[in-house]
């Protein structure tokens, strides 16, 4: 009999007013290798109202960003030596329906010291002591700005997308010297990236079919227990 209530317990509440709340993402990248790059628009799946059926309670949308290069420097002068640093910049925009944002990053390797050439010449060599890779690739990872657009405006009855456009603003790899920089010198840039990530999170309220769907598992569930 305990069993029994439950179960009428659980299907009363999928029957009454819904409270019961669910999730689920979409997200598309962007990614760029020069700021020459043409924009890039993502579509993303709008939310599927079924006529009615599901209701979209918040939108979230997040943005993500990450940057990479190789960078290798050769001192070409065989009189002056250097002190220098790589450095990568990456900045951009993107919109949406009722989304704007922009981002600047700019990160720097360790500091080198370059000895005079020594012999290489205009062959670029990046191995020490006239020459360096800065220990590896240049890389990060960040997160962006978050947003909690209107609901109205990524809600559709049927399937539908909403279009995010990413626009590369700057893409910089170079050196930067401490002083006077050498009179010859050679930079190496090898796989410049940047790539935008975006991403929509729709917390909704399920479809009543659903919620008795779910109700009837856990009643089935607990009959189960009573037959055991």
């Amino acid at each position: 009999m305990k069993s029994l209530r439950s179960m009428i317990l659980i299907v009363a509440l999928a029957c009454g007013a819904p409270a019961w709340a669910d999730e689920m993402s979409f997200s598309e990248m962007a990614s760029f290798t020069s700021d020459l790059n043409n924009d890039v628009v993502l579509a993303l799946p709008s939310f599927d109202t079924q006529n009615g059926a599901r209701t979209l309670q918040d939108v979230k949308i997040e943005f993500f960003h990450t940057g990479t290069v190789r960078l290798g420097a050769d001192n070409d002068d065989p009189f002056k030596t250097a002190r220098v640093n790589g450095r990568m910049i990456r900045s951009w925009l993107a919109s949406g329906p009722g989304v704007g944002t922009s981002e600047f990053h700019q990160q720097m390797t360790n500091q080198v010291f370059l000895d005079v050439d020594n012999g290489d010449g205009a062959n670029f060599d990046p191995t020490p002591p006239d020459g360096t890779n800065f220990g590896g690739p240049l890389a990060y990872a960040e997160a962006g700005d978050v947003f909690f657009p209107s609901e109205n405006l990524y809600a559709t009855n049927g399937p539908g997308t909403v279009n995010f456009t990413v626009d590369v603003l700057l893409m910089i790899n170079d050196l930067q010297f401490t002083g006077t920089p050498p009179d010859r010198w050679t930079l190496e840039v090898q796989d410049p990236l940047l790539t935008v990530e975006t991403k929509v999170t729709y917390t909704f309220i399920p479809e009543p079919a659903s919620l008795l769907l779910l109700a009837a598992g856990g009643a089935v569930a607990l009959l189960r227990r009573r037959g055991a």
